[in-house]
């Protein structure tokens, strides 16, 4: 049986919560649960690490497309860096694919929240995959430098 952790990041505006962010990937969810514990700003953390992550990505995909671009490649090399930009594809693709299905997920496990909102942790299971739902309440979000704030 497979198993996958979705983390919900939640505010409050006034007595009502509102989802404001949803991670699947389980870094992410590290990231979260340590700038949660060290009083750090949850959202900034993991978006400038996909930041960097990014810029990471992108600077090899210009090496191996600078290295394509090559008139004289070897052909064992150009053929390695053709199986890359095929693996990417594919790649990004299923991270297409895993990110609907996680904002399915966690719509649906929010809804069970503002229910229940002593559901802090707590398992949806299927016929062959259990997901652990993990929220996390945060009073103050600071996004990329714009500030809201929950009463």
């Amino acid at each position: 049986m497979k198993a996958a952790t979705i983390a919900l990041v939640v505010r409050y505006e006034g007595d009502e919560p509102s989802l404001v962010e949803t991670f699947s990937d389980d870094r992410e969810i590290a990231l979260l649960e340590a700038a949660v514990s060290k009083g750090e700003n949850p959202i900034n953390a993991i978006y400038e690490h996909r930041e960097k992550a990014k810029e990471e990505e992108e600077e090899f995909g210009n090496y191996v497309e600078e290295l394509l671009s090559q008139p004289f490649l070897r052909p064992d090399v150009q053929e390695h860096g053709i199986q890359w930009l095929r693996s990417k594809i594919r790649i990004d693709q299923y991270h297409k694919t895993e990110l609907e299905a996680a904002k399915t997920i966690a719509d649906f496990a929010f809804r069970m929240y503002r229910e229940d909102r002593e559901m802090m942790d707590f398992s949806l299971a299927g016929p062959s995959t259990v997901i652990r739902v993990k929220v996390f309440v945060v009073n103050e979000i600071t996004v990329l430098g714009s500030e809201s704030q929950a009463a």
